[in-house]
């Protein structure tokens, strides 16, 4: 069922998210990396350490399919009518042996449609993570899935669906607490109705820079 929800500032989550990026960044060249000045080792993590993360970047409009249709017609992709825009998003998670992490990821993005309306999505979704390790645990790759439910809203329309978020990373970790690199995930978002005329997925995309608080 529609509703109107209140309106907020556009730039003001992105902001917000990159401030959070870049003081977290600040802070980790801050610390002193030990008392003997020696090069820190990589701890590889297991199981009970926690993360803590903020990812800000850019939110990117791929298209509409109509899952009613074929995939060789014409009609079945049509575009999003939709600006690029911001993406930020906080994640806390738990690794359950030395590479998997489950945890809840909550997103927003904000865009704009030809007429300048604005239109903003927040997503909620659990996520698990496999993470790969190179280089002395220097570098690592972590592959994810996250599903939830993503809510969406445009001019004084509000809907509520599910979504489903592959994501792909590469991290350099500054030192045992901190990793910093550059995210992105696939969004995938259906909306579907009892006339399968009327169903759409969205197709999106986010990719942003990370900073990633190991504790």
């Amino acid at each position: 069922m529609d509703r109107k929800i209140p309106r907020i500032s556009s730039p003001s989550v992105l902001f917000m998210l990159i401030f959070l990026f870049f003081s977290m960044l600040s802070y980790a060249e801050e610390a002193p990396e030990n008392e003997n000045n020696e090069n820190i080792r990589i701890e590889y993590h297991s199981m009970g350490d926690q993360v803590f993360g903020i990812n800000a970047g850019l939110f990117i409009p791929l298209f509409m399919n109509n899952p009613s249709l074929s995939w060789g017609d014409s009609e079945a992709f049509k575009s999003t009518n939709l600006s690029v825009g911001g993406s930020g998003s906080l994640y806390y998670g738990a690794y359950i042996n030395n590479n998997i992490i489950l945890g809840l990821q909550v997103g927003a993005i904000f865009s704009s449609s030809p007429n300048d309306h604005n239109f903003y999505m927040i997503p909620i979704t659990f996520k698990g993570t496999y993470e790969f390790q190179f280089f002395q645990n220097l570098i690592s790759v972590p592959l994810s899935l996250g599903a939830g439910i993503n809510m969406s809203s445009y001019q004084d329309n509000f809907h509520v669906d599910m979504i489903l978020k592959p994501e792909a990373g590469v991290y350099w970790n500054y030192n045992s607490d901190w990793s910093f690199g550059l995210n992105t995930s696939y969004w995938w978002v259906p909306q579907i109705y009892k006339d399968r005329e009327y169903s759409r997925i969205g197709n999106f995309m986010d990719v942003s820079l990370s900073a990633i608080y190991n504790f």
